[in-house]
C-alpha cells in the first residue's frame, strides 16, 4: 500500500433493481448536476440510474438513500446515460429535471420535472419527444444555456447527439425542437470520411473560459473566433467536445477529436442549424477494430483524455498544437476507469479496485471485491466463486466524488463505493511524486531479467530495480545463490551456522555479545558499509506475517538469531517500515496491506517478558505515535500501573446501615489483609529484579512521544488508548511531577523527605510532565470529563471532579515553584556577573594560572586571598556594582618584548584612571 492512497474495503449503497431482460439488460448511470439563480452548474453527490424496462432512480451517495423514481414502459431500453439537473429557482422552491433517451424501438426523449416547495407537496410531470430526423441511438445528453432570453432562472436546453453525428437542440421545458444540426456538419473538414463509415465515441460539453486553460490552451487562433471576448462570469459560451471513429481498411479504425461551437443567433424560417468546427485533430490511425470496447474521459481544465481500449489504457495531452500520447499503461482483465487526479487513475478488474499511476506505470494501492459480502433478500450470499472469474460479475466505474473522496460503481446489481484516504494534503497527492512508485511496478517480471547479453553488451550491468529496497536477489545470481544456502541454516533451525553467515555479510562484531541481555554497544558493526539485501532478507527470515486462530493476521517472531537480532536493534533497522519493505509480498496479500500499530512491540515483549529488548527498541529505533503509545502500555501494564476497571458500582446511601448489619467483622478484616498482602506484592515487584529495565523503557518512550507533534500525541492517545488508560497515564505523569519536586516549595524541603539521588531531573523534565499531561487531558476532552466516561483507577465515574481538582492544585504549585525560581534566578544571577566580572577584571597572576610568574622562569604559588569573617549586618551584597578594571603588570615595549611594569608606571596608570572631578577620603 502506498504512502498517499489507501484503499477502504467496498461496501454496498444501495441494491439495484433488475432490468426484465436479464441477459441483455444493463444500467446506465449519470451525474447529478445543481444549480442556483445566476450560479455556474456544480457537481451533486447524487447518481440518476436508468434500469432497462424498469425506470429512472435517484440515489444520495453519502445517505444510501433513494431520492426518486421514474418508471418507463417495460418495453423500452436506455441508450445513453440520463441527465438530471436541479435547479434552486428561489429559497422555498427547487425543481429538479431528468432527461432520458429510450427506444421502443423508436428513439424517443422523456423529461421527468419535479416541482418541491419547501412547505407542501410536490408536483410531477411528464414530456415526451419522439426523434424521427434520423434512426441513429442517441448517444449523449446534456443541458446547454438556452439560446432565448424569456426566462433567465430555469432557461437551459437540452443537446441531444446521436451515433451518426446529428445534433439537435431541444427545448428544456416543452422539448421543443429549436435546431438540428445534420452529420453532414461533422465531416465538412474530412474528405477522406463520410457519415456513412463513422460514428460518436465520446461527447462531452465544457465552457470556453474552461477550454482556454486546457484543451485550448495557448491556441489564440481558435479563441480569436468568438465574437466577444471570453471570461468566466461575462461571456462564456458552450463549447462541445466529440471523438469520432471512422473505419479503415483491413479491419482498422481511426480516431478523431473535434472541438464545435453551438449555433447562438437563430433563424425564424428554418430549423437546420450547423454547429461550427474549430479544430480538429487526429487521435490515433490504424487502430484495432472498431468492435474493440472502448470508454473515454477529458478533463478539459487541464486537457487531458484517457481512453481504455481493451486492457490497454492511454492518456492524451491536449493543451499542446496537436494531440501528444503522455502514457500508455496495460492493466489485465481492465473493465473500466476513473480519473482520480492529474497524477493517479482508479481502474477496476474482475478481481480489484485500484489507485493507478499512469505516467510511472504503478500501482498506489488496492482492494480486492472477492471480500465483499451483499444481500440478497434476507440472505447474505458470496458475490462469487473467488477462484472462478468468468463467473464474476464486471465492476463498472461510474463516478468519483473528489470532496469526500467517494469512488462509485456497479458490480452485478449492487450499488459499490470505495473510499480514498489520502494521508498528505491535496497538492502533494496530486503531484504524482516518483518515491510513491519505486518498488510498485504493475509488471511482475523485472525488465532486467529479459534482456540479453547482446542488449546489455556490458559484463555485470544490472539495473536500478536490482537495488530497491526488498528487491532480494533481483538482478544478482550470485546473491541469490547465497541467499539459498542461508535459507537451509533457517529450516534446520541452525542459529550458529546462520549468525556465521550475517557475521561475514552484515559484519557483526561478536566479541562480547550477551547471551540474553541487550547492552547498548555490545553488538556493532566492523564494516562500513552493508548491504541493505541482507538487511532486508534477516528481517524477512526473523518475522512472518501469517494468521492466528482467529483468523486475523500478526506480526510474529519465527526464527529469533539473538546475535542477528541484536545488531538489528541497536543499529535502528528494526523499523515497521523495514519490516514492511521485507514482507512486502505477504502484507499486500492480506486485507490490512499494512502492518497495523502495536504488532512490533507485541512480537518482542512475547519473546521477551523482561521486557529488555523493548528497551533496545525503544531506545535506538524509529517509532511513530501509537507504537509508542502501545509500548507504554504494556510497560504501564508490567509495573501494575494500569488497574482494572471495577464492574461494580459504590454502594448507595441506603444501603449501607444493611451492610453494616448483615456484614461480618471477620470478613472485613480478612479483606482488609488481602489488600495490604496485595499491596507489599505490588512494592516488591516495582522494587525487584528488572524494575530498573521497566524504568529506564518508559522514561525513553515518554520522551520519544514528547518529540512528536501534539496534534498527533492527541489522535494517537484517542485511537490507540482508552479513556481508564489515558487517566492512569496522567497518574503516572502526576507521580512523576511530585517525584521531581516539581509541586513542593523551596522553602518547605525540610518539613519534606530530601529526595534520593536517583529522583534528581533535569530542569526540561517539566515541560515533557506538562506537555503529556496537557496532551493527555485533551485526548479526553472536555465532553468526556464532563459525562463521565473517562473511568478512574478502580472504575469509579465519579471521581473526575476530584482528580481535576488535585491537577489543578498541583499545577498551581508547580507554578508556584517556577515563580520561585525565576525570582531566584535573578537574585543568583545578579552574584554570578559580578563574579565573572571580576574574574575577567583580574590579572593574569591573580587567576593563579602562573603567566606572569612564569617570566624569568621562576614560578610561585599565589596564597589564597583570606577575608575575616564579621558578624555584623553589612550591606555588602555586590548588587548593581561594577567591577574596577586591574592593571596588568606586565606590558608590551617596542618590538614585541613583553616587559613587566615598574611601580612608577603603575601609579601613573592609576591617576589617569581617577576622573577630574573625585573624592578621595583619605583614612589614618
Amino acid at each position: 500500500m502506498s504512502g498517499r492512497f489507501s484503499l477502504q474495503p467496498p461496501y454496498v449503497v444501495a441494491t439495484l433493481p433488475q432490468p426484465i431482460d436479464q441477459s441483455n439488460g444493463c444500467y446506465v448511470v449519470g451525474e447529478v448536476l445543481g444549480r442556483q439563480n445566476g450560479s455556474r452548474k456544480r457537481k451533486r453527490s447524487e447518481l440518476a440510474i436508468g434500469i432497462h424496462g424498469e425506470g429512472v432512480n435517484l440515489y444520495d451517495i453519502p445517505s444510501s438513500r433513494l431520492i426518486t423514481s421514474y418508471a418507463v414502459p417495460p418495453q423500452s431500453t436506455f441508450t445513453c446515460a440520463p441527465c438530471s439537473t436541479r435547479i434552486r429557482i428561489s429559497k422555498s422552491v427547487a425543481e429538479r429535471r431528468t432527461y432520458v433517451a429510450t427506444k421502443t424501438p423508436q428513439s424517443c426523449v422523456t423529461l421527468f420535472r419535479d416541482v418541491s416547495p419547501r412547505s407542501g407537496t410536490s408536483t410531477s410531470s411528464a414530456v415526451n419527444c419522439k426523434l424521427d430526423q434520423s434512426a441513429a441511438d442517441i448517444v449523449y445528453l446534456g443541458t446547454v444555456t438556452t439560446t432565448s432570453t424569456s426566462d433567465a432562472t430555469t432557461s437551459t436546453d437540452l443537446l441531444v447527439i446521436k451515433e451518426d453525428g446529428e445534433i439537435l437542440c431541444l427545448d428544456g421545458e416543452t422539448l421543443e425542437k429549436k435546431w438540428v444540426s445534420p452529420a453532414s456538419a461533422l465531416y465538412l473538414d474530412r474528405e477522406s470520411e463520410s457519415p456513412r463509415d463513422a460514428k460518436v465515441e465520446f461527447a462531452h460539453l465544457t465552457n470556453a473560459f474552461t477550454a482556454s486553460q486546457g484543451i485550448l490552451k495557448g491556441r489564440q487562433d481558435v479563441m480569436a473566433t468568438f465574437s466577444e471576448e471570453v471570461t468566466q462570469d461575462g461571456f462564456n459560451p458552450d463549447i462541445l467536445v466529440l471523438v469520432t471513429s471512422a473505419a479503415l481498411a483491413e479491419d482498422t479504425s481511426s480516431a478523431t477529436l473535434q472541438i464545435f461551437t453551438l449555433p447562438r443567433r437563430l433563424t425564424s424560417s428554418s430549423l437546420k442549424q450547423s454547429v461550427d468546427c474549430l479544430l480538429t485533430a487526429k487521435l490515433t490511425e490504424g487502430r484495432a477494430s472498431a468492435a474493440t470496447k472502448r470508454s473515454y474521459a477529458l478533463h478539459a481544465s487541464t486537457g487531458t483524455l484517457q481512453e481504455l481500449s481493451g486492457n490497454k489504457l492511454s492518456s492524451y495531452d491536449l493543451s499542446q498544437t496537436l494531440p501528444k500520447v503522455q502514457s500508455v499503461m496495460s492493466i489485465p482483465s481492465a473493465t473500466s476507469f476513473l480519473r482520480i487526479s492529474n497524477a493517479s487513475t482508479m481502474i477496476a478488474t474482475h478481481n480489484t479496485v485500484g489507485v493507478y499511476n499512469p505516467k510511472f506505470d504503478s500501482v498506489l494501492a488496492t482492494v480486492s471485491l472477492d471480500s465483499m459480502d451483499i444481500k440478497a433478500g434476507s440472505k447474505r450470499r458470496r458475490v462469487s466463486d473467488p477462484s472462478d472469474d468468468s463467473s464474476k460479475p464486471e465492476c463498472n466505474l461510474v463516478a468519483y466524488f473528489p470532496r469526500t473522496g467517494t469512488t462509485v460503481g456497479i458490480y452485478g446489481k449492487e450499488l459499490v463505493a470505495v473510499q480514498i484516504d489520502s494521508q498528505h494534503d491535496n497538492k502533494s497527492a496530486t503531484s504524482g511524486l516518483l518515491i510513491d512508485s519505486l518498488g510498485r511496478a504493475i509488471r511482475q517480471k523485472r525488465k532486467g531479467s529479459e534482456w540479453t547479453e547482446k542488449t546489455l553488451r556490458l559484463d555485470g550491468l544490472t539495473t536500478f530495480g536490482s537495488y530497491l529496497p526488498g528487491s532480494i536477489g533481483g538482478g544478482d545470481p550470485s546473491l541469490s545463490e547465497d541467499f539459498v544456502a542461508t535459507d537451509k541454516f533457517v529450516s534446520e533451525r541452525d542459529i550458529e551456522g546462520f549468525e556465521g553467515v550475517m557475521v561475514s555479510k552484515l559484519g557483526l562484531n561478536t566479541s562480547n555479545v550477551p547471551t540474553k541481555t541487550i547492552v547498548k554497544g555490545s553488538v556493532g558493526s566492523t564494516k562500513t558499509f552493508v548491504d541493505r539485501r541482507w538487511v532486508s532478507y534477516a528481517i524477512k527470515k526473523i518475522f512472518s506475517w501469517s494468521k492466528d486462530g482467529t483468523e486475523s493476521y500478526q506480526l510474529s517472531i519465527e526464527f529469533y538469531p539473538p546475535k542477528t537480532f541484536a545488531w538489528l536493534l541497536e543499529t535502528g533497522n528494526l523499523t515497521v517500515a523495514n519490516i514492511e519493505v521485507a514482507l512486502r509480498d505477504e502484507v499486500r496479500a492480506s486485507p490490512e496491506q499494512h502492518i497495523p500499530h502495536g504488532q512490533l512491540v507485541r512480537a518482542i515483549v512475547e519473546v521477551d517478558p523482561e521486557l529488555e529488548l523493548l528497551l533496545a527498541l525503544l531506545d535506538s529505533n524509529y517509532m511513530c505515535a501509537e507504537d509508542l503509545l502501545h509500548a507504554i502500555r504494556r510497560l504501564m501494564e508490567s509495573l501494575e500501573l494500569i488497574g482494572n476497571a471495577s464492574t461494580t458500582q459504590n454502594v448507595l446511601a441506603n444501603d449501607e446501615g444493611e451492610s453494616l448489619t448483615d456484614g461480618n467483622v471477620e470478613d472485613e478484616l480478612e479483606q482488609l489483609e488481602a489488600e495490604a498482602e496485595e499491596d507489599l506484592r505490588l512494592a516488591e515487584y516495582q522494587l525487584g529484579p528488572g524494575s530498573g529495565v521497566r524504568a529506564q523503557a518508559l522514561s525513553v518512550a515518554l520522551a520519544k512521544l514528547y518529540a512528536t507533534p501534539s496534534t498527533t500525541i492527541v489522535q494517537a492517545l484517542q485511537t490507540t488508548l482508552t479513556g481508564q488508560e489515558v487517566v492512569s497515564l496522567i497518574y503516572l505523569l502526576r507521580f512523576e511531577l511530585a517525584r521531581g519536586s516539581w509541586t513542593s516549595r523551596y522553602l518547605d524541603v525540610g518539613l519534606l523527605d530530601s529526595p534520593d539521588e536517583e529522583a534528581e531531573v533535569l530542569n526540561s523534565t517539566i515541560l515533557l510532565i506538562t506537555s503529556l499531561l496537557n496532551n493527555c487531558i485533551d485526548a479526553i476532552g472536555a465532553g468526556g470529563w464532563l459525562a463521565g466516561d473517562a473511568r478512574l483507577i478502580n472504575g469509579d465515574f465519579y471521581e473526575s471532579e476530584d482528580l481535576i481538582r488535585s491537577l489543578k492544585l498541583e499545577v498551581s504549585a508547580a507554578l508556584e515553584g517556577i515563580e520561585e525560581a525565576s525570582y531566584l534566578k535573578g537574585l543568583m544571577s545578579e552574584f554570578i556577573r559580578y563574579g565573572d566580572a571580576v574574574q575577567k577584571a583580574l590579572p593574569k597572576a591573580a587567576k593563579g594560572n602562573g603567566e606572569e610568574d612564569n617570566y624569568a622562569g621562576k614560578k610561585r604559588k599565589i596564597a589564597p586571598v583570606i577575608v575575616p569573617l564579621s558578624e555584623q549586618n553589612v550591606p555588602v551584597l555586590p548588587l548593581g556594582l561594577k567591577v574596577e578594571q586591574q592593571i596588568s603588570r606586565l606590558r608590551v615595549a617596542a618590538g614585541g618584548e613583553v616587559q613587566r611594569r615598574t611601580a612608577r608606571d603603575i601609579g601613573r596608570l592609576k591617576s589617569k584612571k581617577v576622573g577630574k572631578y573625585s573624592l578621595e577620603r583619605i583614612t589614618i
